[in-house]
């Protein structure tokens, strides 16, 4: 055999005793490792559901601001004619 091959055998069997040694270890990280994807799949599942949620009322938001914005001004503008005709009659009032 040459050495390169005998160097070859010989990493192997350590990582393989190596491996065995820390099986426990390997194997609580391992299911550690899969518990984690687990949960963060959930809570990807999780975001996109919400993110669903909150484009379904995006649109009656919009439309609900909008009807806010128009009777705003509505009311400003009857306020405004309101205010006027409250100033003539204190002008007329008050001479």
């Amino acid at each position: 055999m040459k050495l390169r091959h005998l160097l070859a055998a010989g990493t192997a069997a350590t990582i393989a005793y190596l491996a065995v040694k820390h099986r426990e270890k390997i194997a609580q990280e391992t299911t550690e490792t899969i518990d984690s994807l687990q949960r963060m799949q959930d809570s990807y599942q999780n975001i996109q559901e919400q993110l669903a949620f909150i484009q379904d009322y995006q649109e009656p938001l919009q439309a609900m601001a909008k009807d806010l914005q128009y009777k705003l001004r509505v009311y400003q503008q009857t306020i405004a004619g309101n205010l006027n005709e409250i100033q003539k009659i204190q002008e007329k009032y008050q001479s």
